[in-house]
């Protein structure tokens, strides 16, 4: 997600990435060239397979540790640089490296760049000094990238059965995932890498609580369940506000963390499950309508039932509120799990995860993608099909990286340690709106402009219809200067 970044970096070099995308795309030309006939002469040696032993992870003996037996140590001498954010990424493409390294030859080298640089910084390399082979990176990013030829299809290099691995299994990825991380005008620009999905975190012991389940029948003529629809989400807040309902055990009935980096999501969990959309696939804005009026209304009213500190709380404060046991029910994304069931969470053993209320839940999400500037694309390949592979995906999730590959949700070990994922599985595949509008080059210029109007709605600074107004003109007028909107 662009979200917690500095969002401004990509808006500063967009028009630099228009003005040389025919200068990349000739890069990509080349390289997609190559990639569709026979290997280069590293790769024609016939050699054994490199045996690499596999660790075993969440009780998962690893095995497919040189990519079905297409990994020979023939790229020996040979080096990529990959590039992306510092923190959990980077850490999870540095142990995949390591092994990828045993079984190439290669030397990986994982160039990490803080949070609120880090977009600049590798979009200024892409464009300039083109020392960067992979990039990982939020979907929204990589596909400005794709618009500006920065990086490069991979399909051909999946079709060069000399190249690929057996166990590749294109169709294992979640089929939402592929699609829309993936694919980008025609080409599969990159390869799915951190699923995320809104999720809807709530204290299971308390909706299961008889005394609880009593009061709130008798307060409302309902039975008390676990809200699937945003009416009932609604209520079940409202019952479990301590300031409206002395006996709830809970300070809070709701809680989400909703800066000024994230209060839009508040509002798109339901603008999609009220029919709308932010963006259309003619790049035109698709919320000022009844769904979008429904969703931002229901997001104030939602608002009351919230810490009064509710527009300041970033991912820390937000989730040690929930973590604390000072709230009932939580929209936030998978990495609170983590938290809620450490020794240190007051509410280890009495969560619950559902999808999120109205059933179409705001995805977020980050994939892997090769440079179009690579001077070597089989290699440059063969890591980033390495990282996403079946087994070595569950070696990333003990730095907080989740599955994108269906199988992997399937695994009994894997199901036993994180209880989450069954949620997890089912809101990846109805989620419609991505967390950032994806629209090349302006996305965080489109998530400020969401942002601002959001924000002071839920201040109460201004009235939804007219924030939607002055959203959907905003985004007119900056969509239109990238010159990608069809008439």
């Amino acid at each position: 997600m662009v979200n917690m970044m500095n969002r401004r970096g990509l808006m500063l070099l967009g028009s630099v990435i228009i003005a040389g995308s025919v200068m990349s795309g000739c890069a990509s030309s080349k390289n997609e060239a190559g990639a569709g006939g026979k290997t280069n002469s590293s790769n024609e040696a016939a050699s054994p397979a490199v045996k690499v032993e596999g660790p075993e992870v969440y009780g998962i003996k690893l095995t497919d540790m040189d990519a079905g037996g297409t990994l020979k140590g023939q790229y020996k001498g040979k080096k990529i640089v990959v590039a992306t954010m510092a923190g959990d990424t980077e850490k999870a493409l540095k142990d995949a490296a390591g092994y990828f390294q045993k079984a190439s030859g290669a030397t990986v080298e994982v160039q990490s760049f803080p949070a609120e640089s880090y977009m600049e910084k590798i979009q200024l390399d892409l464009q300039t000094n083109k020392s960067f082979d992979a990039v990982v990176m939020p979907v929204a990013l990589i596909h400005g990238f794709a618009e500006g030829g920065l990086v490069q299809d991979l399909k051909p290099y999946i079709n060069n059965k000399d190249l690929v691995s057996p166990n590749l299994a294109l169709d294992d990825f979640i089929p939402s995932l592929l699609d829309i991380y993936g694919n980008y005008k025609g080409k599969l620009v990159a390869f799915p890498y951190k699923p995320d999905s809104q999720i809807f975190f709530y204290r299971k012991d308390i909706f299961e609580d008889p005394k609880m389940k009593e009061s709130f029948k008798a307060k409302t003529g309902k039975e008390l369940t676990v809200p699937q629809t945003p009416e009932e989400m609604l209520a079940a807040a409202k019952f479990f506000t301590k300031s409206l309902n002395p006996d709830s055990p809970v300070t809070y009935g709701y809680s989400t963390m909703a800066d000024n980096t994230a209060s839009r999501w508040i509002w798109t969990n339901r603008l999609a499950a009220f029919g709308g959309k932010d963006i259309d696939k003619d790049f035109k804005p698709a919320f000022n309508n009844e769904a979008g009026l429904k969703a931002l209304q229901f997001a104030v009213d939602l608002s009351k039932y919230a810490p009064k500190e509710l527009l300041t709380l970033h991912w820390d404060e937000a989730n040690t509120l929930f973590t604390n046991g000072e709230v009932a029910m939580m929209e936030q994304w998978p990495g609170l799990m983590q938290a809620a069931e450490s020794d240190k969470s007051k509410v280890k053993g009495k969560v619950g995860y559902a999808v999120t209320p109205g059933g179409a839940p705001t995805m977020g999400g980050w994939s892997a993608a090769m440079s179009s500037a690579t001077k070597n694309p089989e290699l440059t390949y063969k890591f980033l099909e390495y990282v996403t592979s079946k087994d070595l995906e569950v070696l990333k999730i003990k730095n907080n990286m989740d599955p994108t590959r269906t199988s992997n949700y399937m695994r009994p070990e894997l199901k036993k340690q994180f209880p989450m994922y069954p949620t997890l599985l089912d809101s990846l595949t109805k989620g419609k709106i991505l967390a950032d509008p994806d629209v090349p080059f302006v996305s965080p210029k489109l998530d400020d402009i969401m942002e601002l109007n959001i924000q002071s709605v839920l201040r109460g600074e201004l009235q939804p219809q007219k924030a939607l107004d002055s959203m959907e003109k905003s985004f007119n007028e900056v969509i239109a200067s990238t010159g990608i909107m069809k008439q």
